[in-house]
């Protein structure tokens, strides 16, 4: 009787300290930074139509990808390259 008289103590502890450490919940992540503005340059002659079907594509494939606003733009800045624009 005694054993289960302090297993049932040591169980009632342990569950206090569980709620406790529930009410200190960490506070929420800071927002993500601002994207940063970015210019596109055409590297191989491409015309107005190209380019922004290429911007749209790529910010679309970014947009699906990325987990923040840094990874975005590296995101963005390789596709475009890849596509042969230079991204500043």
């Amino acid at each position: 009787m005694r054993h289960r008289s302090l297993l049932l103590s040591v169980l009632a502890a342990c569950a206090a300290l569980g709620l406790v450490g529930c009410a200190s919940a960490p506070p929420p992540p800071p927002p993500p930074p601002v994207p940063r503005a970015v210019t596109v340059y055409p590297e191989r002659n491409h015309n107005q139509a190209r380019q922004n079907k290429d911007t749209s594509e790529c910010q679309n494939t970014a947009s699906a990808q990325a987990s923040s606003s840094e990874s975005w733009a590296y995101i963005f800045t390789a596709c475009m390259s890849g596509r042969g624009y230079a991204v500043r």
